[in-house]
């Protein structure tokens, strides 16, 4: 029997042994039940943190994205005053977040996929990171919103593209890091403020 955790201590517990197993086992291993045989917990404690197995997925890409939100809000507050320093902030907090997340994060990602509840939970993320684009650079820039939300949304596709590639290990961080900052910079500079 494990020890008695709190709530909160008993979710982080719950959603690195889901990392793990995702890691182990891959993503169709990931159930309920298989997160609390692995957790040492029974099956109602884990169905009472997350309900279904595409509340579980939710959860885990939830952490992933709050840390990401974390590291960059930090940064942005330290600087980036121009194209190129936001281009770097975003590019490297980004690659760094999904390495630093392990490759197990990718996987989740795309089981999102899977269900509307899920796909709908994805598409509110990508949203969300069209929005900070927006707040960061909106500020830099002179572009009709329209056209700059487009932008927005194909640089996160290269983002997500890129940082897949380092940590499939296609790429280095390094790379990855440089080349998004690159295609943000080139895309974004163009229409920056005098």
């Amino acid at each position: 029997m494990t020890k008695r955790l709190t709530k909160a201590d008993r979710r982080q517990q719950l959603l690195e042994t889901a990392r793990h197993v995702i890691g182990d086992e891959g993503t169709d291993a990931l159930t309920l039940g298989r997160l609390a045989e692995r957790a040492g917990v029974s099956k109602p404690i884990a169905y009472e943190h997350f309900g279904t197995r595409a509340g579980l997925l939710i959860a885990l890409c939830d952490a992933y994205n709050d840390r990401q939100l974390a590291a960059q809000a930090s940064i942005l507050e330290a600087g980036g005053d121009t194209v190129e320093a936001v281009s770097h902030i975003f590019a490297s907090t980004y690659v760094g977040c999904v390495l630093d997340m392990g490759p197990e994060m990718g996987a989740t990602f795309a089981a999102l996929a899977a269900t509307e509840e899920t796909a709908a939970f994805r598409q509110a993320l990508r949203d969300g990171y069209v929005e900070r684009y927006r707040r960061a650079f909106g500020r830099l820039i002179d572009l009709d919103p329209a056209i700059a939300d487009a932008l927005y949304k194909g640089l996160l596709g290269a983002a997500e593209a890129l940082a897949q590639d380092a940590a499939a290990g296609r790429l280095t961080r390094e790379e990855a890091v440089e080349a998004l900052t690159r295609i943000f910079s080139t895309t974004l500079k163009p229409y920056e403020r005098k």
